[in-house]
């Protein structure tokens, strides 16, 4: 038997536009694919994607500056000119439903202890992704 999985996204912030529907159907254990747009990007701004769960804090999934990145658990590719990116959540499953964060932030030196920090902006995407 295949399950269903219904992904709804949610977008929260102005900055940012949605060009997918507010709703798509996968089949489980397919890929789940979420966009985000970023278009006031910053040269040094790096792109982080968090997941909350519910009653939960959001929890880190993947971050990158540029071209894609992989992890265990997800990819990310930033567009060439770095206004847009895509989450690849590879097999989407019941424990992928969430609300997930695209959030730019941006990256500087601290000199006193000559390590890079990360500074977020307050600018953030929000997408609520519901699977099942």
């Amino acid at each position: 038997m295949h399950l269903i999985h219904r992904i709804t996204l949610i977008w929260t912030v102005t900055d940012a536009k949605n060009a997918q529907p507010s709703s798509m159907d996968y089949p489980e254990g397919q890929d789940v694919t979420l966009s985000c747009n970023h278009s006031t990007i910053g040269r040094n701004e790096y792109i982080y994607w968090y997941q909350q769960n519910p009653n939960q804090s959001p929890q880190y999934v993947i971050h990158g500056l540029r071209g894609t990145v992989n992890s265990s658990t997800a990819s990310l590719t930033i567009a060439s000119d770095r206004k847009s990116s895509t989450l690849v959540l590879p097999q989407g499953t019941l424990r992928d439903t969430a609300v997930y964060y695209c959030v730019l932030r941006e990256a500087h030196w601290d000199r006193r202890e000559g390590r890079k920090m990360d500074k977020e902006k307050k600018k953030r995407t929000r997408k609520k992704c519901i699977i099942g």
